[in-house]
């Protein structure tokens, strides 16, 4: 079955108080399961860390309880409070006409605040005894039941009585709910009409100091914290509850007298020390001793070597009143902290909370410090046994890994859910980006949950979910399936080259190939899972199609070609040699299958031109009357001795009669020219 709330830790109305030599004998209202796990100090100092600062600061604050309870319930989930007081009204406003019913609705009623803070509360409780004795306000709390002051009962059965009653009493306060007592009283003093006397145990300094040893044991081994107050001692000094106090006393006598029953106490490891608001001249003869951060720190903290929690008394007394209103109004919760307190006792949260924030930031305070102070606080919560590990958690669904094989293309997530009071068996949601349930997991013993999910090609954010409230969901990304790496830059380059090509350029059924052979190719670019092979072969579908693009209307001019082709036409293969004849042939035929190429492009055309003009140029004609070899000097269509057909390189029958006349003619003239020099010569 799922939680949806905190659990009780105690069972209510179980037992009944019964009046007795060892006080109230019901169990202890626990806040912790049994058999929980021991908390370190790294995992106290883990939380913390995690902690917002107003949650810090929050706990660092003991407030008395406003008696609208649903207030102060609402408070202590709001502020974060750190601990509560309980004074005689919150004794005498409790229901029931019986000891049981009245004892019953006290304890529902601490329990009720326990279970509006996110961390267990301290509550404390002044039960010196005596004048002081807050369980005497309600004779139904303790089935009427005497508290006597410490004197009363030293006198009547010395030492031993008095941690007698410490042990009965504390026992009593823990079986209630209270945690907390701030007792026993360390002040001395000699003066019997000081308003502090009748709460001592009205010996001097060594017999009150081996008081405060033999007491502190007594209240703390019933399971309570106790408290020595009110440091440094009030002596002889007024009542700071109504009045500014000055204690003019040295320092020297102050380690000598009115220090002795705090050493005894730290000695005894006592869990708490209160501080009094007495200006302790000698040390610090502007703050009082609660604001004071020579004696809270230098004396108590360093010189003392105090390591428990240190607690203010309350600053809404008079003394401290008077002190801000002649200070303008500073705020004294900033300056307790600051003095090095602990735990601040006030009511001015909502307020005071703020300050301290504010404080942090601007720099007057540091954040360290707090994280210290916080750290004694839950420190005293563990070592009472109300902080367990499973109130440290952050309630989450946690991954721990993530594994995957690539060959089966999965992914398994393995995790926990953070909960002690998880149920074994639960089910736990994976959710998609888009909010779409993709998996479900059981989760077994210690919350330890796996699933498996597919991979794809994309990446997958996925949200791992309870859907409870109070429990954190996670977040894992699922890496994309990784495939080899593929090269598709020749194809997109074709791709591209296509964007300049115009339809109406070519005919319909080349354009028709090329348009499938391109949508073919978009196909692979955009397929993230396309392997090379695939991009390859698009490649090589698109560049055939390319290369089979037939334009449409394209005018070509072959009136060279024609030209030539007849030309070649009239020459007179008897002539020529064979081998070049061969190959004049060979040309033309290919002259021709491009003259007759209705698709023929012009640079077809030119080459076939090319072609047959080397071909008749190389023309070797047959060995003529010297024995040698002459080729043709091919003419074409502007050569001035062309007579429409082959070039006349070799002379005809006529050309032959003429020459000779020529010739004949020449050599009648140079014989005459020679006779007559003759002659001339002779005479």
């Amino acid at each position: 079955m799922k939680k949806f709330g905190k659990r009780v830790a105690s069972i209510l109305g179980c037992g009944v108080l019964l009046l007795g030599s060892i006080g109230l004998s019901s169990s202890a209202s626990v806040a912790h399961a049994a058999g929980d796990q021991p908390i370190s100090d790294a995992e106290l100092n883990q939380y913390i860390s995690k902690m917002s600062l107003d949650e810090k600061i929050g706990q660092m604050f003991v407030s008395r309880t406003p008696q609208d309870t649903a207030q102060a319930r609402a408070d202590v989930a709001k502020y974060h409070l750190g601990g509560l007081i309980v004074y005689g009204a919150d004794f005498t406003s409790v229901e029931g006409s019986t000891p049981e019913a009245a004892q019953t609705a006290f304890k529902n009623k601490l329990q009720s605040f326990q279970d509006s803070a996110k961390l267990p509360l301290l509550i404390g409780v002044d039960q010196e005894g005596g004048s002081v004795s807050r369980l005497s306000q309600n004779p139904l709390i303790a089935n009427g039941r005497a508290f006597p002051s410490p004197q009363a009962l030293f006198a009547e059965g010395g030492m031993a009585k008095v941690t007698q009653e410490a042990q009965q009493v504390g026992t009593i306060l823990k079986n209630l709910g209270i945690n907390w007592n701030y007792a026993p009283v360390a002040d001395s003093t000699a003066d019997t009409d000081s308003f502090i006397y009748p709460r001592t145990i009205g010996q001097d300094y060594t017999a009150t100091a081996d008081y405060i040893s033999q007491v502190v044991p007594a209240w703390q081994n019933t399971g309570i914290a106790a408290t020595v107050k009110h440091f440094p001692g009030y002596g002889s000094a007024v009542d700071t509850h109504t009045d500014f106090a000055v204690v003019t006393k040295s320092e020297e006598a102050f380690e000598k007298e009115d220090l002795l029953p705090f050493k005894a106490g730290i000695d005894a490891g006592v869990d708490s020390i209160m501080i009094a608001h007495i200006v302790m001249q000698s040390v610090d003869p502007v703050y009082p001793a609660s604001l004071s951060k020579r004696v809270v720190t230098d004396l108590l903290r360093e010189k003392l070597g105090y390591k428990g929690l240190i607690i203010t008394d309350a600053l809404g007394m008079g003394a401290i009143t008077k002190f801000a209103a002649s200070h303008n109004n500073v705020p004294v919760d900033v300056l307790a902290v600051a003095a090095g307190n602990d735990c601040i006792m006030n009511d001015d949260y909502a307020t005071a909370i703020p300050q301290i924030h504010q404080a942090v930031t601007n720099g007057q305070l540091s954040e360290q410090a707090i994280d210290q102070h916080v750290f004694r606080i839950l420190s005293l919560k563990r070592k009472l046994g109300l902080l367990t590990a499973a109130q440290l958690e952050t309630k989450q669904v946690r991954v721990d890994n993530v594994a995957y094989d690539q060959a089966k293309k999965t992914a398994t997530v393995s995790g926990t859910v953070v909960d002690s009071n998880w149920q074994t068996g639960e089910p736990l949601t994976v959710k998609d980006d888009q909010g779409h349930v993709v998996a479900t997991a059981d989760v077994g013993a210690g919350g330890k949950f796996n699933f498996m999910i597919p991979l794809t090609a994309k990446t997958q954010q996925l949200t791992l979910t309870t859907g409870l409230p109070g429990i954190e969901d996670a977040q894992v990304t699922i890496e994309p399936l990784q495939v080899a790496k593929v090269d598709k830059t020749a194809l997109q380059t074709l791709v591209n080259q296509g964007a300049a090509y115009v339809a109406n350029d070519y005919t319909s059924d080349s354009w028709g190939k090329y348009q499938v052979a391109l949508a073919a190719a978009n196909q692979v670019l955009a397929d993230q899972e396309a392997t090379q092979d695939a991009v390859d072969q698009a490649v090589q579908t698109l560049q055939t199609a390319i290369a089979g693009l037939v334009k449409t209307n394209v005018k070509t001019n072959k009136d060279a070609l024609q030209q030539l082709i007849e030309q070649v036409l009239a020459y007179d293969a008897k002539r020529y040699t064979n081998s070049t004849w061969e190959k004049l042939e060979a040309a033309l035929a290919v002259a021709k299958k491009v003259l007759a190429d209705k698709n023929a492009t012009q640079p077809v055309i030119d080459h076939a031109v090319q072609v047959l003009k080397a071909a008749a140029i190389g023309l070797e004609t047959q060995v003529n009357g010297a024995g040698q070899q002459k080729k043709v000097a091919f003419a074409d269509k502007k050569s001035p001795n062309k007579v429409g057909g082959e070039n006349n390189v070799m002379p005809r029958a006529g050309e032959k009669v003429v020459n000779g006349l020529v010739i004949l003619g020449v050599v009648l003239i140079l014989t005459t020219a020679g006779m007559i020099w003759w002659r001339k010569a002779r005479d």
